[in-house]
């Protein structure tokens, strides 16, 4: 059968590293590991970090409004003005709501809370579909559902009282509202921290119209054209009104997933390089043990570009193998991490990702293919570039020279 000569020695000086000395077999190994290694956390941090991008996006904006209008005096008739905003063709739906903050006490507990009032009629798609998760539905009068993690922090459960403290205006004395539990839901965000739900009119109530509404919050198509959208309605509609959009009250957040996500792979990108130039070290040695090879192959009628492939492919074979293992394990890994968290958190009896810090309670996964391409071709292209020094070293080698005492 037909073997390029040059093709198949690297092949065999690759295989036969092991007998080339201990410190080259070692190098060789240490070079595999090191792409592998380097290659695997890319993919599973990239994946991570895509994840997050998309719980950004899926999750936590659909409970979030993309855009949040307030009038500053309160609407009384604002059904008509719903309507005026839903005809606004990047609008998907105007949610009117009422929102107080205060303090929930139960017992001797307590912590700062934001009560938000919604309509049974018209619930943002995220919340009512958590809702519906949890078997509930937004109380009628005196009733008020609370987060899984509020309801741990005051030790409270459903059916049982908690007090609402409102402060007053103008040196007004506080008042104090007294709710019924009639449920607890989680949203595995950020807003199980501070947000409760109840009925819009029950806001209403304890603020001392429950006519009114504060405002609409908003969802649009696309959420990178809340602030442009924001200002269209607001030339749209009546003067009185303000708004705020998610790029204010989560901007932060898509920022620092984006640049953490450069960072983390720059510095695991170097790791892959710094791998990858493992095999420059060796190479070099396995050119010095084979000095004297070198002079007979190229006596036998080898010529320098067949020197040059044959070391190409030695290290390039490394290069493959390490990335090769790299990428099964990073794949599998990417898809094994989520569950093993959950183990971790379990074995240890705590959460790793607490929402008071992180936007989430779980660690997300995104496997994109086209990262994973990406980081597989630049690290076999490094593995290459790294080994070009190394082959054209070896095909300087003067024959006459290596074999003059022999």
């Amino acid at each position: 059968m037909f073997k390029p000569l040059p093709l198949y020695l690297g092949l065999r000086y690759f295989l036969s590293s092991g007998r080339s000395g201990l410190l080259v077999s070692f190098i060789s190994v240490l070079a595999i590991t090191g792409v592998m290694v380097g290659v695997a956390l890319l993919i599973m941090v990239l994946s991570v970090m895509n994840g997050f991008d998309r719980e950004l996006k899926t999750t936590i904006l659909s409970v979030v409004p993309h855009i949040q209008l307030e009038h500053q005096s309160g609407l009384t008739e604002w059904k008509s003005e719903q309507s005026k905003i839903l005809e606004i063709e990047q609008v998907t739906q105007a949610v009117p709501y009422n929102s107080v903050e205060g303090l929930i006490i139960h017992r001797s507990m307590s912590r700062p809370i934001q009560v938000l009032g919604l309509s049974k009629d018209s619930m943002p798609n995220g919340l009512n579909s958590i809702i519906n998760e949890h078997d509930l539905a937004l109380p009628d009068a005196n009733g008020i559902l609370l987060s899984q993690v509020i309801a741990d922090a005051l030790n409270v459960q459903s059916n049982q009282n908690i007090s609402i403290v409102i402060s007053g205006d103008n040196n007004a004395p506080a008042a104090v509202h007294s709710l019924r539990v009639d449920g607890i839901f989680s949203t595995h965000t950020e807003l199980d921290q501070h947000v409760a739900l109840t009925s819009l009119t029950e806001v209403g109530r304890i603020l001392g119209d429950s006519a009114k509404v504060q405002g609409f919050q908003l969802q649009i198509k696309d959420q990178f054209d809340a602030r442009d959208v924001g200002f269209r309605i607001i030339r749209e509609l009546p003067v009185g009104y303000g708004f705020r959009d998610w790029f204010q009250t989560h901007g932060n957040l898509y920022k620092a997933i984006q640049l953490s996500r450069n960072i983390v792979g720059l510095l695991i990108f170097l790791v892959v390089a710094i791998a990858a130039f493992n095999v420059v070290s060796m190479l070099m040695m396995t050119v010095m043990n084979k000095r004297k090879d070198i002079a007979v192959l190229q006596t036998l009628g080898l010529s320098r570009l067949n020197i040059i492939v044959l070391f190409l492919t030695q290290g390039s074979m490394i290069g493959f193998v390490g990335t090769f293992l790299g990428l099964l394990l990073g794949v599998f890994g990417s898809y094994g991490i989520s569950n093993f968290v959950a183990l971790v958190e379990t074995s240890l009896g705590s959460a790793i990702l607490n929402t008071e810090v992180y936007p989430i309670d779980y660690i997300p996964v995104d496997l994109r293919w086209g990262d994973v391409a990406i980081v597989v071709i630049t690290a076999l292209i490094l593995n290459i570039v790294a080994t070009v020094y190394p082959a054209l070293r070896a095909s300087r080698t003067v024959p006459a020279d290596e074999l003059r005492y022999e």
